[in-house]
Order: C-alpha cells, then sequence, then structure tokens
C-alpha cells in the first residue's frame, strides 16, 4: 500500500472513534444507550442488521470460498435471504412487541429466571472468545497481506471498538453500521465494474465465458447434486433457526419503534442479501481468472485464496481507495464486535446487574456500569487476541469453534419454538440445550475417532470426495441435532401439567404482550421521537465521510483513479444531503406542530 492508503485508514479509525462522543448525548437512559431507546429509524436498524451479517469475512473467507467455488457460494448469501424474510412473514413483529430492553429478558418472560441466568451467560463465555478470535483472524490476514506487525492492528482495531461503544452506545454502534454500510456498498460496486473492465476479463461475457464450467454452469462437478440438495436443505433450515431464534434474532430489531417498522427493517436485509452478494462475487470470481496462484503469491497465509479479494484490489485500486477497501474489511470487523460489545454489556446490565446485585439502580448507574463492561470485555477480547498470536496449531481455537456449533442450535430451537409452542415446562429450553449439546459431542467423537466419516464415505457409490463428505459432515450434524432437539422440546409438553400456576400467567402474559401490536402514541416518550435528529446527525456524518473522500482528488492520480474518487465520495456526500434535506424538512415539520399545540 501507499503512504496515502495509511492515510485514508487513519482518517477513516480517527472517524469512526469520533462517532462515540457524537452520540453520547443520545443516552440518557439505559433504554437509550442500550437499544436506541427503541426510537431508532427502521432503515438504520436494518443496515445494522444486515451489516452484522455480511461481516469481514465475506471479503476473507467467504471471497476465498467463491474464487474456489464460484457462484457455489451464492447458496449460503440466498439461505440467509429466505431466512430473514421468514422473520418479515412470522417473528420480526413479534420480537419488537415483547416489548423488552435485551433478548435476554424475552426469555426471562417466556422461560422464567433460571433459564434467564444461562442464556445470558453461556453464550457470555464463548463470545469472550469470540472477540479475541475475530480481533486475531482479521489482524493475521491483515499482516500476512500488507506485511505489517499483528499486535499493533489487534491494539488499534480494539481501541476504536471499545471507545466507540462504551461512549455512544447503541447509537454509535447502529448507526455507525449504516456510515460503514455506505463503505462497503461504494467500494464493492467500484470493484465489481473494475474487474469487468479488466483486459483479461473483458466484461460480463468474458467473465462467463472464462469461468471454470461449475463456477456457474454444472455445480455437480464438484458434488453430485443429492449432496448439493442435502447441504442446501439442512443449511437453509440452519439459518431459518438463528433468523428467528428469540435470543440471536430479536437482539436485532428491539431498536425500532414497533412491530411495523421491524418488518420494514428485516426487509433491508432480504433486499441486501439478494442484491449485494451477486456484485461483490464479480471480483472474487474475477481474482480466479486473473491469478491462478494465489499460493505463491501468498505464502504466508495458511489459506491464500482468502486473499482473493485484496489481491484484485491491489491490482485494479489506485491510491487511496485501496486504502478505502482495507476500510471497508475494517468496517465489517467493527459493525459485529460493536455489536456484540453493546450487546453483551447490556445482558450484564439488565439481566444480572439490576436482578442481582443493584435491584434499585438509577438509569444513570445502569450506564455506567454498562460502559465500565464495554471496557473491560474490550479488554479481556484483546488479551484473547494477543494469546492467540502466540499460540502454534491453534487446538483451542479448534476446540472453541465445535463448543459454539454444539451450543449454538440447541440454544436457539428451544427460542424458536417457546413463541409459538405455549404449554412446555420452564425448564423446557436450558433441558433442549443440553440434550443438544450432548448429541453434538457424541457426533464429534464419532466422526473424529469412531469412523463414522469412512463408514459415510464409503456407503455412497461411487464414494464421496473431500468436498462433498465436508458437506454432509455439516449437513448430517446439523439434521441430527435439529431433530434430536426437536423431539426433546415437544415431549417436555408432557410435563406442563405440573406447572406452577404463576409460570402458566406468566407465559399467558407473554404471548399476549408479543401479538399485541404496540401503540406508540402510549408507549413512546415525546423524547424518543427524535427522527430529525437523527436524520441530521447521519447527514452529517455522511457528507462528512464524503467530503474527506473527495479529498484524494489532490492525490497524483490519472484522470480515471480521480474519477473514480469522486464517484466514490460523491455518493456518500450525497446521500448525506439528501438525508440533510429531509432531517429539516422532519425538524420543520415538528416545530409547526408543538406550536400549534
Amino acid at each position: 500500500m501507499s503512504n496515502y492508503d495509511y492515510i485514508v485508514i487513519g482518517v477513516y479509525l480517527v472517524f469512526m472513534l469520533s462517532l462515540g462522543p457524537i452520540y453520547k448525548s443520545f443516552s440518557k437512559t439505559a433504554s437509550d444507550f442500550f437499544r436506541g431507546g427503541g426510537g431508532m429509524l427502521w432503515w438504520v436498524v436494518g443496515s445494522s442488521a444486515f451489516m452484522n451479517s455480511f461481516s469481514a469475512w465475506s471479503f476473507t473467507g467467504g471471497a476465498g470460498k467463491a474464487y474456489e467455488t464460484g457462484t457455489f457460494f451464492l447458496i449460503l448469501f440466498v439461505c440467509n435471504a429466505i431466512a430473514t424474510l421468514t422473520t418479515v412473514l412470522f417473528t420480526v413483529h413479534r420480537f419488537r412487541q415483547m416489548r423488552v430492553i435485551t433478548a435476554v429478558e424475552a426469555i426471562q418472560k417466556r422461560f422464567g429466571n433460571t433459564s434467564e441466568q444461562i442464556f445470558n451467560w453461556l453464550p457470555l463465555f464463548f463470545t469472550t472468545f469470540f472477540g479475541g478470535i475475530m480481533l486475531y483472524t482479521i489482524s493475521v490476514f491483515m499482516s500476512g497481506v500488507f506485511e505489517v506487525p499483528m499486535k499493533p492492528i489487534i491494539w488499534i482495531l480494539a481501541g476504536v471498538t471499545i471507545i466507540m461503544t462504551l461512549l455512544g452506545g447503541s447509537w454509535a454502534a447502529t448507526a455507525g453500521d449504516f456510515v460503514q454500510m455506505m463503505v462497503v456498498l461504494v467500494i464493492t460496486i467500484i470493484m465489481a465494474v473494475l474487474t469487468l473492465g479488466h483486459e483479461k476479463i473483458g466484461g460480463i461475457g468474458g467473465l462467463v465465458d472464462q469461468m471454470h464450467a461449475f463456477s456457474i454452469q454444472d455445480w455437480t462437478q464438484f458434488e453430485r447434486p443429492v449432496v448439493i440438495v442435502v447441504f442446501s436443505v439442512l443449511l437453509l433450515i440452519n439459518q431459518i433457526v438463528f433468523a428467528n431464534s428469540m435470543q440471536s434474532g430479536a437482539a436485532r430489531y428491539l431498536f425500532v419503534k414497533d412491530g411495523a417498522d421491524a418488518k420494514k427493517a428485516a426487509w433491508v436485509s432480504v433486499v441486501g442479501f439478494i442484491l449485494l452478494p451477486a456484485i461483490w462475487i464479480i471480483p472474487a470470481i474475477g481474482a480466479s481468472i486473473i491469478f491462478k496462484d494465489l499460493g505463491s503469491m501468498y505464502p504466508q497465509l495458511n489459506n491464500p485464496s482468502e486473499a482473493a479479494y485484496v489481491a484484485i484490489a491491489k491490482e485494479l485500486l489506485p491510491q487511496g481507495l485501496l486504502g478505502l477497501l482495507v476500510c471497508g474489511i475494517f468496517a465489517a470487523s467493527l459493525t459485529s464486535m460493536n455489536s456484540m460489545l453493546n450487546a453483551f454489556s447490556a445482558g450484564f446490565v439488565r439481566n444480572f446487574w439490576i436482578r442481582v446485585v443493584d435491584k434499585k439502580a438509577s438509569e444513570s448507574n445502569q450506564i455506567l456500569v454498562g460502559r465500565i463492561f464495554i471496557l473491560v470485555y474490550g479488554l479481556i477480547w484483546t488479551g484473547v487476541a494477543m494469546i492467540f498470536s502466540q499460540i502454534k496449531g491453534l487446538q483451542l481455537f479448534d476446540l472453541i469453534l465445535l463448543a459454539s456449533a454444539a451450543i449454538g442450535l440447541p440454544a436457539a430451537l428451544p427460542m424458536l419454538y417457546g413463541m409459538f409452542v405455549k404449554k412446555v415446562p420452564g425448564w423446557a429450553g436450558w433441558s433442549t440445550m443440553v440434550i443438544g449439546f450432548i448429541v453434538s459431542v457424541i457426533l464429534h467423537i464419532g466422526f473424529t475417532n469412531w469412523g463414522w466419516l469412512e463408514i459415510i464415505r464409503e456407503s455412497w457409490e461411487p464414494a464421496l470426495n473431500d468436498r462433498e463428505l465436508g458437506d454432509l459432515k455439516i449437513a448430517y450434524t446439523t439434521g441430527i441435532i435439529a431433530a434430536a432437539c426437536t423431539i426433546w422440546f415437544f415431549f417436555t409438553k408432557v410435563f406442563y401439567k405440573y406447572s406452577s400456576e404463576e409460570y402458566i400467567k406468566q407465559v399467558d402474559d407473554f404471548m399476549t404482550e408479543m401479538n399485541t401490536p404496540i401503540n406508540r402514541a402510549q408507549e413512546h416518550e415525546p423524547e424518543y421521537e427524535c427522527d430529525s435528529r437523527q436524520y441530521l446527525v447521519l447527514a452529517n456524518l455522511c457528507m462528512a465521510y464524503g467530503g474527506l473522500t473527495l479529498l484524494l482528488l489532490l492525490v497524483p492520480n490519472d484522470f480515471k483513479a480521480r474519477m473514480l474518487v469522486l464517484i466514490c465520495g460523491g455518493i456518500v456526500l450525497s446521500v448525506g444531503v439528501v438525508l440533510r434535506s429531509i432531517g429539516k424538512k422532519r425538524a420543520a415539520r415538528t416545530a409547526m406542530m408543538q406550536g400549534n399545540k
């Protein structure tokens, strides 16, 4: 990278740091700090939800998969789009109508206090390692590709994430996601256009003509149709469960004003999963044509194909815009980490601190405790990342991934069923998770030590190749765990009749409230109706970022490069101008209404 690219990255990190102080004044209550007071603009929340799914992995590991398999990898995004669509149809309005500040509070309302603490602390334990893993993996990638020291990257990313979330809370995390989505969207479009214009590609027609047959026409060259179908169906089931689970799904949509806005926010993700991947995949596939051997280019990476996006960016992007791509990768990382820090600080304060330690904690005290938690927890992530950077082999890394997979689906399934199946005892949720975990461990031992994989491989005619075997392992694991958890959850219905009257009434109240639309006139305080302020702050952020990008016109590039800078900065700046116009009109309308009163 050139010095100009490093300057762009530095300016971007300072810009993200500024979001904390900018949004600090938005948080007057715990609800404000942890979920924007339930009054955020739906399209901002939708952008944040989408960005949390379209993570930095999309530009690294995801791009590597697209480099190797072409359009086959789009199956994941199709499944995500369908899964999110199911939330629009069945659950997303119910999430918001639970009328809670954290998703774990909804679990307490549905399953009781024991489940609340289990589902609050167990994810916190695993996320302690995942935060470190996220910092570590993105730092390994950046240091390997751009030949910069790993540890400074860990500290810089961690510092920006912690300070931004600590000061601004959910407002900075969520609103920042919108600005970061603009960065990712613009750079992705530019990369796609430049890839198609490369002399070795020759437009869309040239791309299609030169792609490997399996990349677009004949996926069966590396997997037989039945394996593709089984893998796709089980992947879809997995994504639907997670998208509609109270804990993982509801947490994304508690920020909006009502169920109708929650549906609109979910539609942003649906559209994003349909449109952006089709553009994003072009550079990754183009890299497979331009660079036949990434292994010789990036021997320091364990999986050189993960450098596909950056390799073609180095080939195509002028000085300055390469730095903007790195900002896009950082943006995708920061998005996930900001949201995780905010969500778990909310769980610590709302589901432990004020329920066990200080039941009379004031709003300001809750915000203070949340900020202390963010600082401590973020530093723990940093420490974990540093430890990973010193470990050779990373068996612990694999163990953590296994444990998360063993807990993830078993924890999500009862949180989905619990929204629709009333007559189960309070222990149905956590006991289903335990059953799923036991089944997961048995499957893992069977696959690794008891030779089940070879039995599966040889049971097919002809024998499965390694790719087919890997995908079937995922499918079998998902299917067996889902079946075991489902059977157990519905089996617990037998014991519902022994539930206390208090629990039965609690569940009845939860179901009634969850299915009752929110009356915004009665359930929202006036200060939460701050649409004009949200528009104006976001407008200023977009105009500032767009203006800073336009300064790259001063970099000594050729005319074509300057036009790309003009387009990139101009789009972000224009969005800011439009938002500012809307914000001023809304402010004037609000002032007029208040004057009439």
